[in-house]
C-alpha cells in the first residue's frame, strides 16, 4: 500500500483547513443535501465531503458510509490533494497504490473512487468531494465535470459559512469597541469577500445589483440611457473537460482582463456565475453604437485561445436589456438580460440579442416542457413514426427512418425541433434514446411475426447515447432476444457525434459493426468530417443533409456538391441517401447526381403504422435486394 505524501505547503494548508472551523464538526443538512444528490446523479452508493487533517480525514458529510473518520494513511483523498487534477480510480484492486489498502482488501471493499479537490478562498486544498462504489466503474468526462460542479457548490457553502461567522465576530468586536476606536483590519477583508469573486477579483452579482440600484436615480435625473448586458461563454464546459479546470480558471481570468480592456471607466464588470459575466454600460449611445460596442467585446473574447497550442478559442453569447424600456429596477434589468442571453445561446450561440417579452414566454414554455418531458415516457406520451426511404432508380421501398414524436396532453403534438434539444441538454435523451431503440426493434419483430416483408429500419443515436451509454450491450441484447437479423437495424450518427471523441467513436462503431448492424453518417456536409476520416470508419451509408437538397433543382453549386459527395462516397463503397426530397425536380436532380436513395414528403409523410406501406411494395425486387444485402446473408 502506498501512503499519501505530505504536500510541501502542508502547514499553510492545515491552517486554512482549521480556519474553516469545520474539521471535527457534525453533520449539516446543507452539505448532506449535496452528497445525497451526488449518489443519485452518478448512481453510486456512497458520496463524501472529506476534510484531510494532519493524520486523519473527517467526513463533514457522508452518504452511504458508516465511519465518521479514517486514518489519512489509508485515505484516497490524501492522494487526491497532492494534485490539482481530479483523482479517478476505476478499479482500486488493479491499482498498485491501493490494491492492498485495508479499505479495499477488506470492509467496506472500495473498488471505485472519484474525487474533486475542495479549495479554500486562498486556494489551499481542504479535502475533496468524492464518490465511491464497491464495484469497478467507468467515469466519463461529462460525469467528472458534473462532480466538479457539485464540489464548487460545497466550496460556496464553506465560504458563506466563513463569511457569516467573520461578519458576526466583526459585529461583536465593533459593539465592544469605543465609539471612536479604529475599525478592525478584518472589516475590509470581510467586505471584500462579501462583494467580490475570489478567482477574478470582479464584483459579484450582489455588488452589481447594488450598484445598478444606486445608479438608477442618476439615470432618471439625466435622462441618459444605460444597458445591462449578460455575457456567457459558449460551450465553456468543453474547455474544462479537454484542458482541465486549472486551465479553465486561467481562461476565465484572461476573459476578465480582455473585457476590462474594452470597458470605459464608468462601466462595471461583474462575474455572476461559473462562465457568466455581467456588464453595466453607462450612456451606451444609439442602437448602432451599442451594437458596435457589444460586438467589439465579443470579438475581444474570441481573440483569445487556450490550450498547449492555443487551439481552443472561446466564443460567447450576449443578451442585454436597456434602461428604462426593458426594466426600471436592478432585478428586472438583470433577469431580462439573462433571458436574452439564454435566447442567444438557444439560437446557436455566438450572437447578440436584446430582451423581448416573447423570449420570456419562450423560456417559460421551455421550463414547463422540460418538467413534463421527464414524465412523458412513463405516461406513454412519446410515440414513433416511420418515414419511408425510396430507391431513386426504381421507386421501390428501401426501408424506413424512425422519427420521435411527443403527443402532449395540452399542446398536442410538440415539434421534435423544440423538445429534442431539451432532452439532449438535460440528459433525458439517453433514456429516451434507449426507449426508441427498443421500440423500433420490437416493431421490426412484430412485423416479422405478422408476415410483413422485411424492411430495414434506421434509428438515430444522439451523442450522449452513443458515447455515454453502453450502446453495444443494449443492441446486442436486443438482437439476441428478438432474433432479428442484424442488417435490418441501421444506426445513424451525425458527423459531430463521430468527431466529438474520434478515438472512442471508432472503437464503439467497430464493436457495433461486429454485431452486423448497418451504420450511417447523418446530416453529412454540415459538420467537420472529411473523406479521409470517413475511410477509417466502418460505415455503410452517408445521408446528405436536406440543406443541399432544398435548391438542388435550380442551383448548380448545390448540384455539384451533391454530385461530388456521391462520387467520392461510391469510391468508398458507401450508399448515398438524400433527405428532404419534396419535389419531382429534386428527385430527378438527385438521381442524376448519383444518389441511391431519397426520403421526404414527395414519397410519404411519416407514418404511424408502416406495415401497409411495406406490404404494398412487397413485390419489389429492389426491396428484397435491400433487405437481403443489409442482413449480411
Amino acid at each position: 500500500m502506498q501512503k499519501p505524501q505530505i504536500p510541501v505547503d502542508e502547514a499553510k494548508r492545515l491552517a486554512a483547513l482549521y480556519a474553516t472551523e469545520l474539521f471535527g464538526t457534525g453533520p449539516e443538512e446543507a452539505f448532506d443535501r449535496i452528497t445525497r444528490l451526488a449518489t443519485r446523479l452518478f448512481g453510486v452508493p456512497t458520496a463524501l465531503v472529506s476534510l484531510v487533517g494532519s493524520d486523519t480525514q473527517w467526513f463533514k458529510s457522508r452518504c452511504g458510509f458508516a465511519a465518521q473518520t479514517t486514518s489519512r494513511d489509508i485515505s484516497f483523498c490524501g492522494h487526491a490533494i497532492l494534485s490539482d487534477q481530479p483523482l479517478v480510480i476505476e478499479d482500486a484492486a488493479k491499482d498498485e497504490r491501493f490494491a492492498d489498502n485495508p479499505i479495499v482488501a477488506g470492509p467496506p471493499h472500495i473498488r471505485f473512487y472519484a474525487g474533486v479537490q475542495l479549495y479554500s478562498v486562498g486556494r489551499d486544498k481542504l479535502g475533496t468531494l468524492c464518490v465511491l462504489d464497491t464495484r469497478p466503474r467507468h467515469f466519463s468526462e461529462e460525469q467528472l465535470s458534473e462532480l466538479h460542479d457539485l464540489a464548487r457548490m460545497v466550496e460556496e457553502l464553506i465560504y458563506h459559512r466563513q463569511l457569516a461567522r467573520a461578519a458576526q465576530e466583526l459585529h461583536e468586536q465593533l459593539l465592544h469597541n469605543a465609539a471612536h476606536a479604529p475599525v478592525p483590519a478584518a472589516a475590509g477583508q470581510v467586505k471584500y469577500l462579501l462583494t467580490h469573486d475570489a478567482l477574478t477579483g470582479l464584483a459579484n452579482r450582489q455588488a452589481l445589483l447594488r450598484t445598478i440600484a444606486e445608479s438608477i436615480p442618476a439615470w432618471k435625473a439625466s435622462g441618459a440611457g444605460a444597458v445591462v448586458a449578460c455575457l456567457n461563454l459558449d460551450r465553456f464546459k468543453r474547455v474544462n473537460e479537454v484542458l482541465g479546470h486549472v486551465v479553465g480558471d486561467q481562461a476565465l481570468v484572461a476573459v476578465t482582463r480582455a473585457l476590462q480592456s474594452r470597458l470605459r471607466e464608468d462601466d462595471m464588470l461583474a462575474r455572476s456565475g461559473n462562465d457568466e459575466f455581467v456588464m453595466m454600460l453607462n450612456d451606451p449611445g444609439c442602437p448602432e453604437r451599442l451594437q458596435a460596442r457589444l460586438e467589439e467585446l465579443m470579438n475581444e473574447v474570441a481573440r483569445h485561445a487556450f490550450g498547449k497550442n492555443a487551439d481552443i478559442s472561446i466564443t460567447c453569447s450576449v443578451g442585454y436589456a436597456c434602461f428604462p424600456q426593458d426594466g426600471q429596477d436592478a432585478d428586472t434589468l438583470l433577469n431580462n438580460a439573462a433571458t436574452a442571453m439564454r435566447h442567444a445561446k438557444g439560437m446557436g450561440g455566438g450572437r447578440i440579442e436584446r430582451y423581448t417579452a416573447e423570449q420570456r414566454r419562450e423560456l417559460g414554455r421551455r421550463l414547463v416542457l422540460e418538467s413534463q418531458l421527464r414524465r412523458a415516457l412513463e405516461r406513454d406520451e412519446l410515440f414513433l413514426q416511420y418515414q419511408p426511404k425510396i430507391e431513386l432508380a426504381t421507386g421501390a421501398l428501401a426501408g424506413f427512418e424512425v422519427l420521435l414524436r411527443w403527443r402532449h396532453p395540452e399542446h398536442g403534438v410538440v415539434s421534435p425541433e423544440e423538445f429534442v434539444p431539451i432532452a439532449e441538454e438535460t440528459g433525458l435523451i439517453v433514456s429516451i434514446g434507449e426507449w426508441i431503440l427498443r421500440t423500433a426493434v420490437a416493431q421490426l419483430a412484430a412485423w416479422r411475426r405478422a408476415g410483413v416483408p422485411e424492411a430495414p429500419v434506421a434509428v438515430n443515436l444522439s451523442a450522449r447515447q452513443f458515447l455515454q451509454s453502453d450502446i453495444v450491450a443494449i443492441v446486442s441484447e436486443l438482437l439476441d432476444t428478438t432474433g432479428l437479423r442484424p442488417g435490418l437495424l441501421e444506426l445513424e450518427l451525425t458527423e459531430s457525434v463521430s468527431m466529438a471523441d474520434p478515438g472512442r467513436s471508432m472503437v464503439v462503431m467497430h464493436k457495433l459493426k461486429s454485431l452486423g448492424v448497418t451504420l450511417s453518417i447523418d446530416d453529412f456536409g454540415t459538420g467537420y468530417s472529411s473523406f479521409s476520416y470517413l475511410r477509417r470508419l466502418p460505415i455503410d451509408k452517408l445521408k446528405i443533409d436536406k440543406s443541399f437538397v432544398l435548391d438542388i433543382g435550380h442551383n448548380s453549386d448545390s448540384r455539384a456538391i451533391v454530385q461530388a459527395i456521391a462520387a467520392m462516397a461510391h469510391r468508398l463503397n458507401l450508399h448515398v441517401v438524400a433527405e428532404g426530397v419534396e419535389t419531382p425536380a429534386q428527385a430527378d436532380a438527385l438521381r442524376e447526381a448519383g444518389c441511391d436513395q431519397g426520403q421526404g414528403f414527395l414519397y410519404s409523410r411519416p407514418l404511424d403504422a408502416a406495415a401497409r406501406f411495406v406490404a404494398a411494395h412487397a413485390s419489389s425486387p429492389a426491396l428484397r435486394a435491400a433487405a437481403g444485402n443489409m442482413t449480411g446473408t
